[in-house]
């Protein structure tokens, strides 16, 4: 083999080496459809060392160098969608679809240490019915338990998406002198969190940039249902390096402070319906959201009403655009670059998930993590993500 056949070979292989590497799969996800906007370019759907090539009306071929064919792409050209952005600090309550166990624990029955549920219910099961009753609280499961005498308990339970039977027979004890099965549980969640956008055409927001997850069983709460509300900022500790900072406030939660209803928690948001008093609340300008494809790195701004009033602008940069990556809620790095902003919060903090991302006119995202190791940057996720997610 000649020198110059060596050195195309060791180049090939050097491409292939980079392209099969996985931290470069994983941000270079090659995606079977993607949308764009009518009279955009499809330039800047993949970067390199992929090219993009139209090869129908409706597809893209996507190649490696422009020479090695690696798939072909699924292309919906859509009108250019517009929502008002909103920043608005929220209050957020959910109630549960089950209830929530958190963990079991013994307690002392008529003479011996018992524990009816260990072994049998487990850390983040979903308790649905009781003896084909559809639990409604978890105060109404303690009532069950109390008035079953020590009969047997035919459960219906929600575990890791799978639906499975549980028998269990209460225990008697003696010191609170009432049945009882040992278990700790919870059935609801509250939090505060900022409104992303607002849908004026079909009355549907989106927030948060992420789900709710429950931080005692460390994945996203089934809900049945939940409400946004007003909230009242009460304090803000700042972030610091290892340690998040964090939004304090007061969940307004009477009938005339609630906006609308939450419908889905999924992993890339909250979604719902505002109601009349929401709408009066929300009512901005609407403006073009930015698919994918638009996005660059550079100045941006987000929306927040932080000290509690009338909604802001605060400087970023958008320092990472990762398209089409496999963590749809992480697709772009920001960073905070507002005065006036770090020297309320030092970056991003607690509550200011959800917070919209402008850049060039057009709602491109929001913010949805903090970095532990440097508060002033973050993810956001693409505003396209959030609403392709709106129904799930």
């Amino acid at each position: 083999m000649d020198r110059q056949n060596k050195k195309w070979v060791s180049f090939t292989l050097l491409i292939l080496c980079i392209v099969l590497s996985s931290p470069f799969l994983l941000s270079h996800v090659l995606p079977n459809h993607i949308q764009l906007a009518q009279g955009s370019s499809y330039e800047k759907i993949v970067e390199w060392p992929f090219c993009a090539k139209q090869a129908t009306n409706d597809n893209l071929e996507i190649s490696l160098l422009g020479y090695i064919p690696l798939k072909t792409v699924n292309v919906n050209v859509v009108k250019a969608k517009t929502v008002v952005p909103c920043g608005q600090l929220i209050g957020v309550k959910v109630d549960a679809k089950g209830i929530c166990v958190l963990g079991t624990s013994p307690f002392t029955g008529k003479e011996i240490e018992v524990s009816p549920c260990k072994n049998k219910l487990m850390k983040g099961d979903m308790i649905l019915e009781v003896d084909g009753i559809e639990l409604e609280s978890k105060e109404h499961l303690k009532e069950l338990v109390e008035t079953s005498k020590g009969k047997e308990m035919q459960m219906k339970v929600n575990r890791k998406e799978e639906i499975v039977d549980v028998s269990i027979i209460p225990e008697y004890c003696g010191s609170e002198e009432v049945y009882k099965l040992g278990i700790w549980v919870k059935d609801s969640a509250q939090g505060i969190g900022t409104l992303t956008y607002y849908d004026p055409e079909t009355n549907v927001f989106g927030a948060l940039g992420h789900g709710i997850n429950d931080s005692d069983i460390k994945k996203l709460l089934p809900i049945k249902s939940g409400e946004v509300t007003r909230t009242a900022i009460t304090a803000i500790h700042k972030g610091e390096k290892g340690e998040p900072g964090e939004l304090k406030g007061i969940i307004e939660y009477t009938p005339k402070n609630i906006l609308g209803n939450i419908d889905n928690n999924t992993p890339l948001g909250i979604f719902g319906s505002l109601n009349k008093r929401g709408e009066d609340v929300f009512k901005n300008t609407s403006i073009p959201i930015a698919y994918q494809n638009e996005i660059v790195e550079g100045e941006a701004y987000i929306l927040s009403n932080i000290l509690g009033n009338e909604v802001r602008s605060y400087q970023v940069m958008i320092k990472k655009v990762s398209r089409y990556t496999s963590e749809p809620a992480k697709g772009m790095v920001i960073q905070i670059t507002d005065p006036a902003l770090l020297e309320m919060t030092n970056g991003i903090i607690q509550g200011m998930s959800g917070s919209p991302i402008i850049q060039n006119g057009k709602l491109v995202g929001a913010v949805t993590h903090v970095f532990i190791q440097d508060p002033t940057k973050g993810y956001g996720i693409f505003i396209e993500n959030m609403i392709n997610n709106e129904v799930k």
